[in-house]
């Protein structure tokens, strides 16, 4: 509930009315809080999605006296998010998103100015905001450490479909792996990319990720995996949202000296772990020793834990039934 005060705060003041309005027990639940420009409020949360209308509060259908977003209120919550300094937060909003105080983020779309190569060099007149609101859950992930790690450190790929909780788990199984307990010793560093994991206010951590917790902020992954290696001398690594080449391949460089990783890949389920070029490649290095397949009923509930060799196996069984002989 706080966290969702938190984000409802960041909010031009007639939203934040609104939303500080709503009963406690949906503000616990809501993930997601979606503007747009002269639509109804929507969010988002285990309930499934809903609306507010102006008397009455939360409602799952929508109905004439729903509240409506206005283009006013719109510009000024996105201008209040980046703190009435939007060129400070360029870059990220040409990424698509605002990293938010309290680790929430708003992703951002509307109209891209792009310069004569084609890249997006701003965006005006923003349409749409859906703010994703960060949640810590502690003791999330202790049925993955229990479950993988009861000994030396080991290397796991945490797969989930959108919603499922896999930046919510990390963060707590950081939280707990960096605890600088007897059971749990190890050196973590956390590559922060877009602040979601830490979020760090100045050199602040704005959650708890343990003792034994290093953390890169807004470093592109690709280069931080690498200079976590060389000044760190971290035990694990933990990242999220793995997809790019880049990102692969310096985690492929990484391996080699003996770190371990944790990172989070979307997946929806078994078929998607098993056909993802990121994950055969990830799979592919020896470096990994497990995946963990999160819920996509639960927030945060683990639903299969396979061994990597389970993995590899059936990726070349596809190849070998799809022609392909040549080995993994």
């Amino acid at each position: 509930m706080e966290k969702f005060n938190e984000a409802g705060s960041l909010l031009a003041r007639p939203i934040k009315e609104v939303l500080s309005g709503l009963e406690d027990v949906i503000k616990c639940q809501t993930f997601e809080i979606r503007l747009r420009s002269n639509r109804p409020i929507m969010l988002f949360g285990l309930y499934g999605s809903g609306f507010i209308k102006k008397d009455s509060g939360f409602c799952k259908n929508y109905a004439s006296e729903c509240i409506i977003c206005s283009p006013e209120e719109l510009k000024e919550s996105f201008n209040r998010i980046c703190g009435y300094s939007i060129h400070a937060h360029q870059s990220s909003i040409n990424d698509g998103f605002v990293t938010m105080k309290g680790g929430h983020r708003a992703g951002v779309v509307g109209t891209a100015v792009c310069d004569s190569n084609g890249k997006t060099v701003s965006i005006k007149d923003v349409s749409s905001m859906n703010i994703r609101i960060a949640r810590e859950i502690k003791g999330c992930a202790e049925p993955i450490a229990q479950a993988i790690f009861q000994g030396d450190a080991e290397s796991l790929i945490i797969a989930g479909p959108p919603s499922s909780g896999k930046t919510t788990v990390l963060r707590d199984l950081v939280r707990i792996l960096a605890g600088g307990t007897k059971k749990y010793p190890y050196k973590v560093s956390v590559i922060d990319e877009r602040e979601e994991l830490a979020s760090m206010y100045g050199s602040i951590l704005g959650n708890d990720l343990g003792i034994n917790c290093d953390i890169l902020n807004s470093y592109p992954k690709s280069e931080a995996v690498l200079l976590a290696v060389r000044t760190m001398s971290p035990d694990i690594i933990a990242l999220d949202e793995v997809g790019s080449a880049e990102e692969i391949n310096a985690i492929e460089q990484a391996v080699n000296t003996g770190v371990k990783f944790i990172l989070t890949v979307h997946a929806s389920d078994f078929d998607e772990i098993v056909t993802r070029p990121q994950i055969e490649q990830l799979i592919n290095t020896y470096s990994f020793d497990k995946v963990c397949l999160l819920s996509g009923e639960k927030a945060c509930t683990v639903k299969s834990i396979y061994d990597s060799k389970e993995i590899r196996d059936e990726i070349y069984r596809r190849r070998c039934n799809a022609g392909f002989s040549e080995p993994l």
